[in-house]
C-alpha cells in the first residue's frame, strides 16, 4: 500500500525519488535494488505526466531528425539513445518478476516510417532520408517497403504515402501497463511509495536535507533525486537563487487517444511519419486487441495542461483517419489523454547534480523520457550511490550556459519551416506564388525577433515561436539568459559557416524564382567570402564583414540583378570577361557559334567583323582561337564599348591577334566603308527579343534594352546585320548570327533575301535553334 506521512512527522531515507513516471520509477528501482533505502513520492493517478500518455515507441532510429544530428549536444543525446536500445529486453524481463519475459508489455513488432504526401520536402523528406542514413550508418536493420503491401494502411488519396521502410528492431510497450509493473517491482524491493506532491526541497547551507510535501509531512534523505517531469520546476524554484542559470522547464503539452477501431483490427507495428512541424510525427500504436493509440500534438505551454484543447483533439483525429486509415473515421473514441513533456529552456535533458549538493535532476526532453529510462535509472543509481559513472553527461550538467547547437540563422530557417509546416500538415490552401512570399516575409519577422529576444543568446526553434505568443515565456528566457551572461560570459561565437549562409542564401533565391539558386550562391560564396570554394566544405568560418558583403549580393540577386553583374565578370571559352552595368552579359550558349563559324571560314589570314560587340566577348573568342586574324568590334554603346576595350587590354596575354572596337550604328551603310567586300566573316549577337515577349528580369529590367528588344517582332537588328554583312563580305564569306530560338524560320529568310546561300540553322547545348550560319552568295 502506498505510505501516506503524518503532517508534521519526519521520515528518514537513503534516497527520495520525486516523480513516478517512468523516470522516477525506474530509477527508485535502480537504486532499491544497490540497497539503497528509497522513497518514491507521486499521486497514484499522476496528473499532468507525460508518461501516462505516451504512446512509449521503444525506439531511437524512427525520431531521428536533420535537426538532431547538426550540433554535438543532440548527437551526443542519440548516442544516448543507442544504449537505450540495446537495454529494454532485459530491462522489462528484470521488472517482471519471473511472472514473463517482459515481452508481454510489448504491443507492437517493429515500427513502419511513412514518407506521406502531408508534409514539407525540407522537413518530412529530409527526415525520412536522416532516418534512413542513421540506420545505415549503425548497421541497423530495416527494409525498404512499398507502402501498397502495408495490409493496415489505408490513407485518403490526398493523403497517399510516398516511401515506407521498415524497422524490425523498434517496438512500442504499453505505458500504463509498465508503470504499473514498476510500481510494483519498486513495493517488491522494499521501496516506500508516498502518495502525494512534494512541494519543496530542504537544505541546510549548501546540502540538501529531504523535501516538504504539500501537505506538511517532512521527508529527510542525503540524496534527492528530482525526476518528476514539467513539475520538478516547483521543486527548484522551492530554493532562492538554484534555478537561476538551470534551464527552466515548460511544457510541451500534447494530447493522445486511445481508439477502438470498427473492425476489430490493428496493425502489428508501429505506423509513424517522420517528426514535423515543431511535433513528433503522427504516429499508431497497437495496443489491446481491436485499439490503437493515436499520437500525438505538441504545444509549447508556460504551465502544464490537465485537460485537452478542443483544436488538439480535432487535428489529432482528423490526421489519424486521413494519413493512415480511412475507417478510423467511424471508430469510437474511447479516451482522450492529456500529458506534459518536459521542455528545458535550451531544449536539451537536464542529468546531473544542480549546485545543491546532493540534489540531482533527471529528466528526458519532449519525446525520451520513457525510452530512456532504463539506461539513466542505471546511471543515477551508480551516480548518488558513490560508484563509478559510466556515462559522460557533463554536457547536460543542470546548471549550464545555453547549449547553442547551432547558429541563430539556422534556427530562424528552422522556425520558418516548421511554421510553413503547420499549414500544409492542416491542408491549407493558399496561392501557389504565396508560399516563397510567406517564407521570404516570415524570415526577417522572426530574425528580428530573436535580436529582441536577446543580443546573444537564441531558443530552440518551437521556444522562438512560441516565446511571440507567450509573454511569460519571454520573461523566463531573458531572465535566465541575463543571469548566464553574468555567471559564464558571453557565448562563444556561433556566427554561421559558410554552409550555413550558402543554405539560406539558396532558399532566398529560390523564393524569388532564381532559375540555378544554389549555384548561383555557391558562385557568391566562392566571391565574397575569404577562403571558400565549393571544394574547401561548407565548415569554412565566415567573418562578420564577409557575411554581411555576401549578404547583401545575394539581396541584389534575389531582385534578379544578372549574377555576372555581382561577380563583375563572365566568362566565354576560358576568356573571363569584366561586365557590368551598361553591358549585355554573354552566354554560354555563344561558343557554339563561335565554334561552327570558325569552322567553316577557311581564309589564312581571316578579316573579322563583330557586329552588336557589346563586352567585345566574340571578337575576343575568335581572336583567341584564331592568332592571325584581324577582327573588329562595332557597337553603337559607348558604355559597351568601353567594357569591350577594357577587356580587350585585361586579356591581352590571352588573345594574340590584332583587335580594335569602333563606335558605329549597324543600320548605317557607310559603316566600315573602307572594308566593302573585304571581310572573310562576320559574327553579331543582336538585339532579338521581340519587344511583346515577356522575359526574365536579369535581361528585361537590368541589361540594356538596346541589347536585348528589337521591334515587335524581334528582328529590326537582325535585318541590319544581315543587310550589313552582305555588304562587308566578300563572295563565299560566313556570316555567323545568333538569335531567338522562337525566329529561326525568319532569320532564315531573311538571310537568303539578304544575299546568302548555304544557310544552316544550328542549335545550342539545349537543343534549341539558336544560330544561323550562311555563305555571301556570287554577285
Amino acid at each position: 500500500m502506498p505510505h501516506n506521512p503524518q503532517q508534521g512527522s519526519e521520515t528518514g531515507f537513503d534516497v527520495i525519488v520525486v516523480g513516478n513516471g517512468a523516470l522516477g520509477s525506474s530509477a527508485a528501482v535502480e537504486l532499491a535494488r544497490r540497497g539503497a533505502s528509497v522513497a518514491l513520492i507521486g499521486r497514484a493517478h499522476r496528473p499532468y505526466a507525460a508518461s501516462t500518455a505516451a504512446g512509449a515507441m521503444l525506439g531511437c532510429f524512427g525520431e531521428v531528425t536533420t535537426a538532431l544530428l547538426d550540433n554535438a549536444y543532440g548527437q551526443a543525446k542519440f548516442e544516448l539513445d543507442l544504449l537505450a536500445k540495446d537495454v529494454w529486453p532485459q530491462w522489462l524481463e528484470s521488472i517482471s518478476g519471473g511472472v514473463s519475459d517482459g515481452r508481454d508489455l510489448l504491443t507492437a513488432t517493429g515500427t513502419t516510417v511513412l514518407l506521406n504526401s502531408v508534409g514539407t520536402g525540407s522537413i518530412d523528406t529530409d527526415n525520412f532520408q536522416a532516418i534512413r542514413a542513421t540506420l545505415e550508418k549503425h548497421d541497423e536493420p530495416y527494409e525498404t517497403v512499398d507502402p501498397k503491401d502495408l495490409d493496415w494502411l489505408d490513407p485518403d488519396p490526398n493523403s497517399r504515402p510516398l516511401q515506407a521502410l521498415h524497422i524490425p528492431g523498434e517496438h512500442a510497450v504499453d505505458s500504463g501497463r509498465l508503470l504499473l509493473r514498476l510500481e510494483r517491482t519498486a513495493r517488491d524491493l522494499g521501496v516506500t511509495l508516498v502518495d502525494g506532491h512534494a512541494a519543496s526541497v530542504i537544505s541546510d547551507g549548501d546540502q540538501v536535507r529531504g523535501v516538504v510535501l504539500e501537505d506538511g509531512a517532512t521527508l529527510t534523505a542525503g540524496q534527492v533525486l528530482l525526476a518528476g517531469g514539467v513539475g520538478t520546476q516547483d521543486m527548484v524554484d522551492s530554493v532562492p537563487g538554484l534555478g537561476d542559470c538551470i534551464p527552466r522547464l515548460v511544457a510541451g503539452y500534447g494530447v493522445s487517444a486511445l481508439v477502438t477501431t470498427e473492425d476489430g483490427t490493428q496493425p502489428q507495428s508501429v505506423i509513424r511519419t517522420p517528426n514535423r512541424a515543431f511535433a513528433c510525427g503522427l504516429h499508431i500504436v497497437p495496443r489491446s486487441a481491436g485499439q490503437v493509440y493515436v499520437g500525438a500534438t505538441n504545444i509549447i505551454s508556460p504551465r502544464p495542461l490537465a485537460d485537452p484543447v478542443m483544436r488538439d483533439i480535432l487535428f489529432l483525429l482528423e490526421c489519424s483517419h486521413r494519413q493512415i486509415r480511412r475507417n478510423l473515421w467511424t471508430s469510437t473514441v474511447v479516451r482522450v489523454n492529456v500529458g506534459n513533456r518536459p521542455i528545458s529552456l535550451d531544449g536539451f535533458p537536464l542529468l546531473g547534480e544542480t549546485p545543491l549538493s546532493g540534489l540531482w535532476m533527471m529528466t528526458g526532453t519532449y519525446r525520451d523520457g520513457l525510452f530512456l529510462s532504463p539506461v539513466l535509472a542505471e546511471e543515477f543509481a551508480r551516480r548518488l550511490l558513490g560508484e563509478e559513472p559510466a556515462l559522460d553527461l557533463e554536457p547536460f550538467a543542470p546548471e549550464r550556459a545555453p547549449l547553442q547547437g547551432v547558429s541563430r540563422e539556422s534556427v530562424v530557417d528552422t522556425t520558418v519551416e516548421h511554421t510553413l509546416a503547420t499549414g500544409y500538415e492542416q491542408h491549407w490552401r493558399v496561392p501557389t506564388d504565396w508560399q516563397e512570399f510567406l517564407d521570404v516575409g516570415l524570415k526577417p519577422i522572426y530574425a528580428e525577433w530573436a535580436r529582441e529576444l536577446d543580443a546573444d543568446f537564441t531558443p530552440q526553434p518551437d521556444l522562438l515561436a512560441a516565446a511571440r505568443l507567450e509573454p511569460q515565456l519571454v520573461t523566463w528566457l531573458r531572465s535566465y539568459y541575463d543571469n548566464c551572461r553574468a555567471r559564464f560570459g558571453k557565448p562563444a561565437d556561433t556566427s554561421p559557416t559558410a554552409g550555413d549562409l550558402v543554405d539560406e542564401a539558396a532558399e532566398l533565391l529560390t523564393a524569388a524564382r532564381v532559375p540555378a539558386p544554389r549555384a548561383d550562391a555557391l558562385a557568391l560564396a566562392a566571391h565574397a567570402l575569404t577562403g571558400f570554394s565549393p571544394e574547401s566544405g561548407a565548415a569554412t568560418p565566415v567573418t562578420t564583414e564577409d557575411a554581411e558583403r555576401f549578404r547583401s549580393l545575394v539581396a541584389r540577386r534575389a531582385q534578379r540583378e544578372p549574377l555576372e553583374y555581382l561577380l563583375g565578370r563572365a566568362r566565354l571559352f576560358d576568356l573571363e570577361l569584366e561586365v557590368g552595368t551598361g553591358v549585355f552579359v554573354p552566354q554560354p550558349r555563344t561558343e557554339t557559334l563561335v565554334t561552327e563559324a570558325l569552322a567553316r571560314c577557311e581564309a589564312t589570314r581571316p578579316r573579322v567583323v563583330d557586329l552588336c560587340t557589346g563586352s567585345g566577348a566574340v571578337a575576343l573568342a575568335v581572336g583567341a582561337q584564331r592568332p592571325d586574324a584581324v577582327v573588329t568590334g562595332v557597337d553603337n554603346s559607348a558604355d559597351a564599348l568601353r567594357w569591350a576595350k577594357q577587356n580587350g587590354e585585361t586579356l591581352r596575354s590571352q588573345v594574340k591577334a590584332d583587335i580594335d572596337f569602333v563606335e558605329g550604328d549597324i543600320a548605317d551603310p557607310g559603316l566600315l566603308a573602307a572594308l566593302h567586300g573585304g571581310a572573310d566573316l562576320v559574327t553579331a549577337v543582336p538585339p532579338n527579343y521581340p519587344d511583346r515577349l515577356q522575359i526574365v528580369p536579369e535581361m528585361s529590367v537590368y541589361q540594356p534594352a538596346t541589347s536585348v528588344r528589337s521591334g515587335w517582332d524581334g528582328l529590326d537588328a537582325m535585318r541590319s546585320v544581315a543587310a550589313t554583312a552582305a555588304r562587308l563580305l566578300k563572295e563565299g564569306g560566313v556570316l555567323a548570327v545568333e538569335h531567338h530560338d522562337a525566329l529561326a524560320d525568319a532569320v532564315i529568310e531573311i538571310v537568303e533575301e539578304a544575299g546568302f546561300d548555304s544557310v544552316t540553322s544550328h542549335t545550342d547545348q539545349n537543343g534549341h535553334p539558336r544560330f544561323v550560319i550562311a555563305r555571301r552568295a556570287a554577285a
